[in-house]
């Protein structure tokens, strides 16, 4: 196997061999030296699978310039943008060079450290690997090349073969140079002898001495006769008789013998471009050149040539005409004039336009400059003309100005214009003369009046919501301080009152009231959150219609007592009364309705409750709700925000506990989550009337409830033993209490590790359910149900554990069920519920 290896590398490499020489072979056969290295490098690059072979050659500051390069097929030449390379980037390659070394990079991520700039420079290339070979001339460094990307099993071989090209490359640059050399010798005799050029002379600008290379019968001038008078007095001559009268004094500027020596020692050649007189031979634009050469700087001995360039100047008038042409189209495209004024001292003003201009202005191409003035000016919105008048001043002033203006087109009428000038230096009549543009802006005004129109109304939208915003805290401030402030008004009482029993229970149940009003405000901001995000709660329980309105005229009789207002349920005309579905969003529905109704009433007024079913088919039944009292009413623009969050029609007309604005939103909001529809018919000073249209199933079943639930409940947890989970210690209390009064045992733990550590050390079997807070520290609550449901012991799976949690979300029930847990119940915990949960769960 190594014989077979080292015999195939050993083919490899005759096979490179024979590929180099035969490029060596067709790069001889090339004309010139610069044809033969491009030959080259495509062999060289083809034959080690390259992506680039390039030369690089130091240049006379010590930089690097790219000079020659080949490139495989899709890769990009870096040729133009290697130029000058700084000595730095290429040091450490030369320093190799110094003492004999080639370069050969396998994997360019080896240098990333070493040689941060040359990695950074090979980087932007694209070049992985590489081999450089330096280029010698005798023992003269004179730069180096090489080829980028070959295979890295070949870089060897590449080294290799690139060495024996070298000194081919360096021959052909030196060749390259003798003949470049020769080229330079000869340059100014061969550019000279170009038949562009009518004449062509070599004189000595000292002696006027002049050379004759050629010329044409076309000149009338003899120049060799002429300057035998001296250079200057030639060239003076020739000016004044044959070049036109505009360009004379130019002319005499760039051709005398100091100026042009100046000019040929810094730029070797330059050029001046004149007209002369009308001719018989037809000559009209000449350019006059001047070259240096050899004898330059000694002998002031400098060549010139006279040649014909009137097609060229005849081409460049087209162009500027079909460039002028194309300005206009754009401009007419952008709506876009150009215009002069001149405001010359003892003359009517006048104002000259072009094409798009008089499109503009809507006059005929042969109107009159001064009358073009006056119609511009005459149709100028009046209350504008002081502010144009205004920017006329500020051109002359400052140098520039602009304004937009309203302006009566004869056509299209009113229209919107910009229009912006600078003055014209050049003017030189008494007076001023001003340049411009003047441009239909009509769409552009009417689009930003749309807009600013719609950030208006979105401004309006915006501090509407901000003002409702910053009412609601106000509210929220006022309802939440007026119970709290009962509240501790209550206990306050209480403390003064320590041995009147009657007393302290009157206390205690206005407490109790406060503390509900507190809740229901609380359950109303997080009700309409709950609403506002779009996950629609799905209840689905049996209930009964009569109950669920007894049960609002029960809670809000003492509101419309205490108001003096006359609360009346109408007999319900029902064929089912039995139903299945939300029964607390229906009565949050009425009691938010008949709040309203209550709180906006007048003194001795009525609030009448109507119910009745309007159809019934496939299991489902319609039934409609009234609502109609003889309140204040509610006006006809405000109907429209009425089921806006935070929104009241009478601030003025606010009462305790009268809320935060959120009732009809929260009915509006239900009402549609329900598939329901909701009307209004309102007049102030005449009362309103809320029509509430409700489908809802109808259960066949007719389930009843026991009458003594809450006993029987009681009765099933007694001797029940619960693990309380619980860090609040007021809530702790609370909760113990309650169970022990129902004949339960209870152990408690105040965060969620302490519950586990008590639950694994408790016997299989010792705990009938656990009541797991969610939100403690050291560890939470889902945490804990976790770690319980995986515990390895009997009861781990099987004990009910209920969570007890502030988060009441469907997000939240959602993740103690994924904990592990079998119900949720929100805080403050209704303690009838969860004795009943307790008992179904150990059941």
């Amino acid at each position: 196997m190594a014989g077979r290896g080292q015999h195939s590398d050993i083919q490899s490499v005759q096979n490179l061999e024979s590929i180099i020489n035969e490029g060596l072979r067709v790069a001889l056969l090339e004309e010139t030296p610069d044809q033969s290295l491009d030959v080259l490098l495509e062999h060289l690059g083809k034959a080690l699978n390259g992506e680039r072979t390039y030369i690089f050659e130091q240049n006379e500051s010590g930089g690097d310039d790219n000079t020659y390069e080949w490139t495989a097929d899709g890769v990009k030449p870096e040729k133009e943008n290697l130029q000058n390379v700084p000595p730095e980037v290429c040091a450490s390659w030369y320093r190799n060079f110094g003492i004999g070394k080639h370069i050969v990079i396998e994997s360019l991520e080896d240098i990333r450290e070493t040689n941060p700039l040359q990695y950074e420079n090979l980087k932007r290339q694209s070049i992985h690997s590489l081999v450089v070979i330096p280029l010698y001339d005798g023992k003269k460094l004179i730069g180096f090349y090489g080829v980028d990307n070959p295979p890295v099993n070949s870089l060897e071989y590449a080294s290799n073969m690139l060495q024996t090209a070298a000194y081919f490359i360096v021959s052909s640059l030196k060749r390259r140079n003798l003949v470049r050399e020769l080229q330079k010798r000869s340059y100014n005799v061969l550019h000279s002898l170009s038949v562009d050029y009518l004449g062509i002379y070599q004189v000595n600008l000292d002696t006027g001495e002049c050379e004759i290379y050629r010329d044409s019968e076309r000149m009338s001038m003899d120049w060799a006769i002429h300057f035998k008078d001296g250079y200057q007095t030639a060239m003076e001559r020739y000016i004044s008789q044959y070049v036109v009268p505009r360009d004379q004094e130019r002319l005499r500027a760039v051709t005398k013998k100091d100026y042009l020596l100046a000019q040929l020692r810094s730029r070797q050649k330059f050029y001046v471009r004149y007209q002369v007189n009308d001719s018989f031979y037809g000559l009209k634009h000449l350019e006059l050149h001047f070259s240096a050469t050899k004898k330059t700087e000694e002998e002031h001995c400098v060549i010139f040539a006279q040649r014909d360039v009137n097609a060229v100047v005849e081409q460049e008038e087209k162009y500027k005409l079909k460039a002028r042409q194309s300005l206009e189209d754009i401009l007419e495209g952008a709506r876009t004039g150009i215009w002069t004024i001149e405001l010359e001292e003892g003359c009517q003003p006048r104002m000259y336009t072009d094409r798009t201009m008089r499109l503009l202005l809507g006059v005929p191409d042969d109107i009159q400059p001064e009358e073009c003035y006056k119609h511009w000016f005459e149709n100028i919105v009046p209350d504008y003309v002081e502010m144009v008048k205004e920017s006329v001043a500020e051109i002359l002033e400052t140098g520039r100005s602009e304004v937009i203006y309203p302006w009566n087109h004869p056509k299209l009428g009113k229209i919107y214009v910009r229009c912006g000038g600078v003055p014209d230096k050049t003017f030189k009549k008494p007076g001023a003369c001003l340049n411009g543009y003047h441009q239909d802006i009509t769409e552009i005004m009417v689009t930003r009046k749309k807009q600013e129109q719609a950030i208006m109304e979105l401004l309006e939208k915006v501090r509407r919501a901000n003002s409702a915003k910053s009412e609601f805290l106000s509210h929220m401030s006022h309802d939440l301080r007026t119970p709290i402030n009962g509240i501790l008004g209550m206990l306050d009482i209480i403390d003064k009152c320590p041995d009147d029993l009657q007393q302290q229970r009157k206390c205690l149940d206005k407490i109790r009231v406060s503390t509900e009003h507190l809740l229901s405000l609380v359950n109303d901001v997080l009700q309409v959150s709950k609403l506002e995000s779009g996950r629609p709660t799905v209840v689905r329980e049996p209930f009964d219609l009569r109950d669920a309105l007894e049960n609002c005229i029960t809670i809000l009789s003492p509101q419309a007592e205490k108001e003096g207002i006359q609360l009346v349920l109408e007999e319900p005309r029902l064929q089912h009364n039995r139903l299945i579905g939300n029964p607390l969003h229906l009565k949050q529905i009425l009691m938010n309705i008949v709040d309203n109704a209550l709180k906006y009433n007048r003194p001795h007024g009525s609030v009448f409750i109507r119910v009745k079913e309007t159809a019934c088919q496939g299991g489902t039944a319609d039934y409609q709700f009234v609502i109609e009292d003889t309140g204040i009413g509610i006006g006809e623009d405000f109907q429209n925000h009425i089921f806006e969050p935070f929104t009241q029609e009478h601030q003025d007309a606010r009462t305790h506990y009268s809320g935060v604005g959120l009732g009809m939103s929260i009915v509006k909001k239900l009402v549609d989550q329900m598939k329901g529809a909701i009307e209004i018919d309102s007049q102030v000073g005449r009362g309103s009337v809320f029509q509430v249209t409700l489908p809802i199933q109808i259960d066949g079943a007719q389930n009843t409830r026991p009458v003594d639930e809450e006993q029987n409940t009681q009765s099933n947890i007694a001797g029940m033993r619960i693990l309380l989970v619980e860090d609040n210690e007021i809530n702790c209390e609370i909760m113990e209490f309650m169970l022990k009064e129902a004949d339960a045992k209870v152990v408690t733990a105040n965060d969620g590790k302490a519950a586990v550590d008590a639950f694994t050390a408790a016997d299989p079997g010792t705990f009938d359910c656990v009541l797991m807070d969610l939100m403690m520290p050291v560890m939470s609550g889902y945490e804990a149900a976790r770690v319980i449901r995986g515990l390895n012991r009997t009861d781990a799976k099987s004990v009910p554990i209920i969570a007890l949690s502030a988060n009441a979300f469907e997000e939240d029930v959602a993740m103690a069920k994924a904990a592990g847990m079998n119900e949720h119940l929100a805080k403050p915990v209704d303690i009838k519920k969860m004795f009943q949960v307790m008992s179904r769960l150990k059941c």
